[in-house]
């Protein structure tokens, strides 16, 4: 079945990057003007920015019609931004790519080229990081235990930087949930999916709007959302923990019985401590899943937004 070329759509979320948004747009609209299709749009989906990145927005869209502007009501987070882009992308083919030009836009006709060959999904994997090396390892190290503990099968060194076909983006559309983990997302809903090896980039301009904190968000995020193994890690935990009480009452018995009673007040509080520190740690674990079911029987959506800015009113 041939690729449907009615129309690209290219989803930018973008969060304070006003040095990096002229670039943007003359970059990506430059792609645009050499792929094959009946009709094209960008999507600038503002996260709650609060430097003059909105009013750059707002300007790209007075003077171009394929350009839009989505300004959400406050800060929700990259994967909230990512989530509105393609619950309001028109395409039949939809490109995701980040505002800070780390992934660049060059590299999404052969995003394409792999749609046109059969694919539903052809997300880009990261053959080189031009990133801290401290970086680079905690994301090595991420997508590996991702991928050994998740059910679902989620592609290594593979973010948000893809191309997908309607019915991939409308399958993601229909999954309810609030807290959105879309490369996650996106590997469950299955149909053909291939990866195309590139370079990326270093970021053109500005400083990285992820922190430590906020990457520790997402990789907590990815694993709670795809992964039972923290519940049944701490099954493990009580086995092994349960076993070695019994073992150390059979010794204690023995040496009661051989030797003398032993003194046993530091064993009391290092096994209180010990349980103590297990039991509050499964509580915890237990509470973050049911927290999370909570949000989602609230049925809030992932983000508000706040203002549409585009030629077509």
């Amino acid at each position: 079945m041939s690729l449907d070329r009615s129309m690209l759509s290219v989803v930018v979320p973008v969060y304070n990057e006003e040095a990096n948004l002229a670039e943007v747009r003359t970059r990506v609209t430059r792609m645009l003007d050499g792929v094959r299709f009946d009709g094209t749009e960008v999507l600038f989906v503002s996260d709650g920015s609060t430097d003059g990145s909105e009013r750059m927005i707002a300007e790209f869209a007075r003077e171009d019609r394929r350009l839009r502007g989505i300004f959400l009501t406050r800060n929700f987070g990259h994967q909230a931004a990512v989530s509105v882009g393609l619950e309001r992308a028109r395409g039949s083919v939809i490109a995701v790519i980040d505002g800070d030009l780390q992934d660049p836009p060059e590299h999404i006709p052969e995003l394409i080229a792999a749609l046109d060959a059969g694919a539903d999904v052809a997300y880009g994997i990261r053959r080189k990081r031009k990133e801290p090396a401290f970086k680079r390892a905690g994301y090595w190290l991420f997508y590996r235990m991702l991928r050994m503990i998740s059910t679902t099968d989620v592609p290594l060194d593979a973010g948000d930087y893809s191309c997908m076909t309607r019915r991939v983006v409308d399958a993601m559309k229909s999954l309810p949930e609030t807290r959105r983990f879309v490369r996650g997302l996106r590997a469950w809903v299955g149909y053909r999916q291939v990866g195309v090896e590139y370079e990326r980039d270093k970021r053109f301009a500005g400083e990285p709007k992820y922190t430590i904190r906020g990457l520790l968000r997402l990789a907590y995020d990815g694993i709670f959302a795809f992964s039972s193994v923290p519940v049944k890690l701490m099954q493990i935990i009580g086995f092994v923990a349960a076993s070695g009480a019994a073992l150390v009452g059979v010794a204690y018995l023995i040496i009661s019985l051989v030797v003398a009673t032993p003194r046993g007040f530091p064993t009391i509080v290092l096994s209180i401590w010990l349980l103590g520190g297990v039991q509050l740690f499964a509580f915890g674990l237990l509470g973050e899943y049911v927290f999370r079911a909570y949000e989602e029987a609230r049925r809030r959506p992932s983000a508000m937004v706040r203002e549409v800015v585009s030629l077509d009113g």
